[in-house]
């Protein structure tokens, strides 16, 4: 039990874990027996009684389908209720109803597709449904559904008459995002998710049953990769990993967000901030960017850093250029990445051409709060191609919440490998 322990520890350096994933040398056992951390979880006094708050449904984001299985035998336990999406592959179903053992169930659901020809290429379709799957395939423990389209997956998961799932909830998702939409899809996998979990709370009267996402994504596992939330950056208790790509960092107020200045800016970056209003945390970025004081604002330099503030609001520029008029300001709007790319090159030039920014700041409105995650992602994504900096830092709740929640599972095998190695050395 002490080594559960620990591989719980671990896991909640990653993010606040409502559930514990069981060891390594569980994954090669066909029958689960469920981790029950009830003291570890968090709690409230209330009226002298102490209660459980509601626990955060985690998103653990696979890279393959080798990760994905890997995943399902570490989180899903005995007797859960499992919904799987994208069901085309036999291994995943099957760990899927391995681990929910005979007192579980599982709904396996799958859009319409013919089924392959055994006999033509045995090794390439043996992983695949076969005909008669939806009716001897665990049949004691699941149930398959096939759809017209993936827009149907609602229905078959929630509308349909199905008494124990409707009782119960659903305790975990597995999505196969490639399989089940005929393509990476970042942006329609988040929005699958979030709808999911809203639609399995129900009104809202139970605490959320969803324990656990899975999902296969490349997209999404490497936006987990890069996506750090502010307060474990400012407390050191996450570090940037530069060779994974533009890093994100998700803050909350205002405080927060400019506390993370010491953390990312450097000497000599080229910055830019986008929604800078009346300039105060762009002044704060510039200061720490730049290497000297520049003579004139209106001709690029190339040599001290510094910080550019762009708004779209007219009269916000015209006060900020007046309260600062050592830091450039322009008027800008941060979803047009040329336009960003422009105004930053036109007062601030790189030495080397490696890249055109190094550090981007974005407090826009309407990102800034518990919506529009969505919008939030896809103008990260904008950025990060087009003007590819080292780092991005946002305010926003909505892509904090999301950095809460998901975790990229090649970190969580790692560490977990790391752990059985130390185990064995001793």
């Amino acid at each position: 039990m002490s080594i559960l322990l620990v591989i719980y520890t671990i896991l909640m350096c990653h993010a606040s874990n409502a559930f514990t994933p069981k060891s390594v040398d569980a994954v090669a056992r066909p029958r689960r027996t469920p981790i029950h951390l009830e003291a570890a979880l968090p709690t409230d006094v209330e009226g002298g009684k102490k209660r459980h708050k509601s626990p955060t449904t985690k998103w653990i984001a696979c890279s393959s389908t080798k990760e994905m299985n890997r995943a399902i035998s570490i989180y899903i336990q005995e007797g859960d209720v499992v919904a799987e999406l994208g069901s085309q592959l036999r291994a995943s179903s099957t760990s899927i109803n391995e681990a929910v053992g005979p007192s579980g169930f599982s709904v396996l659901v799958d859009i319409e597709r013919k089924s392959p020809n055994v006999k033509k290429d045995q090794d390439r379709t043996s992983a695949m449904r076969r005909n008669g799957d939806e009716v001897d395939f665990y049949a004691d423990r699941s149930t398959f559904i096939e759809t017209k389209g993936f827009e149907f997956w609602r229905h078959a998961l929630f509308f349909r008459n199905d008494a124990r799932r409707s009782k119960e909830g659903y305790n975990a998702l597995v999505v196969d995002m490639s399989t089940v939409a005929g393509n990476d899809l970042e942006l329609t996998c988040i929005s699958l998710v979030k709808e999911f979990v809203s639609l399995n709370a129900g009104s809202g009267e139970r605490d959320n049953p969803c324990r656990v996402v899975i999902v296969k994504s490349k997209s999404l596992h490497s936006l987990a990769r890069r996506l750090h939330h502010a307060q474990k950056v400012i407390s050191g208790s996450q570090s940037i990993i530069e060779e994974r790509g533009t890093s994100i960092i998700a803050a909350v107020g205002v405080e927060q967000y400019r506390q993370t200045i010491p953390f990312v800016v450097r000497k000599g970056d080229v910055c830019c901030e986008v929604g800078c209003h009346l300039g105060t945390s762009t002044v704060l970025i510039d200061e720490a960017a730049s290497n000297s004081r520049k003579a004139d604002v209106d001709k690029p330099t190339t040599s001290t850093g510094g910080c550019i503030g762009l708004d779209i609001g007219t009269s916000i520029i015209r006060s900020a250029k007046q309260k600062y008029p050592m830091v450039a300001f322009e008027i800008g709007d941060g979803f047009k990445t040329g336009e960003i790319s422009r105004l930053t090159s036109k007062h601030l030039q790189r030495v080397d051409s490696s890249r055109i920014l190094d550090v981007v700041y974005v407090d826009i409105g309407g990102l800034s709060g518990p919506e529009g995650l969505l919008e939030a992602v896809s103008l990260l994504s904008s950025i990060a191609n087009a003007l590819e900096p080292r780092c991005i830092v946002i305010k926003s709740l909505c892509v904090r919440r999301l950095a809460s929640s998901i975790v990229p599972f090649s970190d969580v095998w790692r560490e977990m490998k790391a752990l059985q190695n130390a185990r064995s050395s001793d």
